[in-house]
């Protein structure tokens, strides 16, 4: 039988290790509403702990918090115009 290898979804615009990412967990709501994954940032990349990431090495909960981090980061965010009356 095949040991399970750990997969990490990677980063293109940083890396993860010794970043300010680097150990912080993100909850994701499953798709009925009623449960949270946990989504963590370790040094070789992202990981979920939803069965798609396991099967897969990335999911929708993980690849929307590294799209919303790299947006961030590459300024493609929204961007807000405040008005001052």
């Amino acid at each position: 039988m095949a040991k399970h290898t750990q997969k990490y979804l990677k980063p293109t615009l940083f890396k993860t290790k010794g970043s300010v990412f680097e150990g912080l967990l993100w909850k994701k709501p499953n798709s009925k509403g009623t449960d949270t994954y946990d989504v963590v940032c370790t040094e070789k990349g992202f990981t979920c702990d939803c069965m798609g990431f396991t099967f897969r090495g990335k999911c929708k909960h993980s690849q929307d918090v590294l799209t919303r981090i790299e947006e961030a980061l590459d300024d493609r965010s929204p961007k807000y115009r405040w008005e001052y009356t």
